[in-house]
């Protein structure tokens, strides 16, 4: 296959829409001076590779394992702050802590109902079978955006509140009308897959390591093409590399079309991608 071949295999069939991307300032080896940069940075990597919107959400500079409501806070107020200065780039998702489950709806009022969040993000202070999930995800059902869930299975153990894909499946029976995404398809790896597939409401984003030959193939035929999206987690991650993932998969263009918008779209909430999208 000849250089022009290759550009073409790997070029996106569509724009991307990216549902799992974090703001610079998370992680200290992407030092940024501002928010400014931060949008600079993260908008000139995403444009590069093709990605025409990011879901966005903060963990705070510090990434706390379990923050507390005001480090919550003031990680959606960055991620708002990003949105606002370039809102036709960023979706951003409301960062809760399920160890307290009343801050929690509130920040969620305050950001979904208040600032048109478009979803909501759980990360690892508490597993996906605690109780202390089953009001954010009843309220997020009731506002109709989704929520994603970091995932994992690792081979030096989890965590202590990090989620197994089955703690994931859990929360999708518990909650069968709540739109949920499964983050990092090669941290979960196969056994991940096969928890979820009985768990119509459970999509899984591709992020998660390097790109490992043919995963998203089995994601595809054993969740169908329709329950799996692009996500990136980016910067921890580039987008490109992500990419090629979905692009370097044996699928066809329709399928990948699907990974890179069509799926996430469908999911986000309906006035999220303005008219026409």
């Amino acid at each position: 296959m000849n250089l022009s071949a290759l550009r073409d295999q790997l070029r996106p069939p569509c724009p991307v829409l990216d549902v799992h991307v974090h703001p610079l300032a998370c992680f200290g080896p992407y030092k940024v001076s501002s928010i400014d940069e931060d949008v600079k940075l993260t908008i000139e990597a995403a444009r590069r590779s093709g990605v025409a919107k990011m879901c966005l959400f903060s963990l705070h500079p510090t990434c706390p394992y379990e923050p507390t409501p005001k480090e919550c806070r003031e990680a959606n107020d960055y991620s708002l702050a990003m949105r606002d200065k370039a809102p036709e780039w960023f979706l951003p998702f409301c960062y809760v802590n399920p160890m307290y489950p009343d801050e929690a709806v509130a920040e969620m009022e305050r950001c979904i109902a208040g600032e048109n969040m478009v979803g909501v993000k759980l990360w690892v202070a508490r597993r996906a079978i605690d109780p202390g999930l089953d009001p954010i995800l009843s309220y997020a059902v009731e506002l109709d955006v989704p929520v994603l869930q970091h995932a994992w299975i690792k081979t030096t153990g989890n965590l202590p509140g990090e989620s197994f894909p089955a703690d994931v499946a859990d929360l999708a029976k518990r909650h069968p009308r709540a739109r949920i995404i499964m983050a990092h398809l090669n941290g979960c790896g196969l056994r991940g897959i096969e928890a979820v597939v009985d768990c119509p409401n459970i999509l899984v984003d591709v992020s998660g390591g390097d790109p490992e030959q043919g995963i998203v193939e089995v994601a595809v035929a054993r969740l169908g093409s329709n329950r799996v999206v692009y996500g990136s987690d980016a910067p921890i991650r580039h987008f490109g590399v992500m990419l090629g993932k979905v692009l370097g998969a044996k699928v066809s263009s329709a399928v990948k079309q699907a990974i890179l918008w069509d799926n996430a779209a469908r999911l986000l909430p309906s006035w999220a991608l303005g008219s026409g999208q």
